[in-house]
């Protein structure tokens, strides 16, 4: 199984990974990210429900990628939720435009899963939970500062970037400014 160039987080968490001991250690919660230098180092997965432990892994474990698993190779490094929501990330981070206006929040980030390197993050407008919403990619260069829970950008509004999934409500909006300009 080789790895793709480019990765979706959401889909980096949204399968349960798999250990060459062919033990299953849960489904992924959240990345384990160094923003300053916009990088992904891994992600931490929950092993039970029930229990406070947390299993950390490094990128470089990931091996292979399937249908409803990640495989992984070695063990995971042993965290406690308290330890994990103490460590900085750009995850659900407000976005301001340059006259401080919120836009929206990050929703999703595709990174290089051989070297973690994000690539470009996406931003939604509303609530990322809830299905069929547009996202816009918000490239690394876009960004003027970043500080824990928000980033500030270079841009004036969300049309500045261009968008990567739009929503059935954006396609109809964007067709209907089409019409009137025609």
């Amino acid at each position: 199984m080789k790895l793709p160039s480019k990765l979706l987080l959401s889909d980096l968490l949204n399968h349960n990974v798999r250990c060459d001991q062919g033990l299953e250690h849960g489904i992924g919660i959240t990345a384990w990210m160094h923003p300053p230098v916009h990088r992904l180092l891994g992600w931490i997965t929950r092993p039970s429900s029930f229990r406070l432990v947390r299993n950390v892994w490094r990128l470089d474990q990931l091996k292979g990628i399937g249908n409803q698993y990640l495989y992984v190779k070695g063990k995971p490094s042993i965290s406690d939720q308290q330890t994990i929501d103490r460590c900085p990330t750009l995850m659900n981070s407000d976005i301001f435009n340059k006259e401080g206006q919120r836009l929206g929040l990050i929703a999703d980030l595709v990174f290089n899963p051989m070297s973690g390197k994000i690539i470009y993050y996406l931003v939604s407008r509303s609530n990322p939970k809830i299905p069929g919403t547009s996202r816009w990619r918000l490239f690394i260069k876009s960004i003027l500062d970043q500080q824990p829970g928000l980033i500030s950008c270079d841009i004036d509004s969300l049309d500045d970037l261009p968008i990567d999934k739009s929503s059935i409500r954006q396609q109809l909006f964007k067709r209907s400014q089409k019409w009137r300009s025609k």
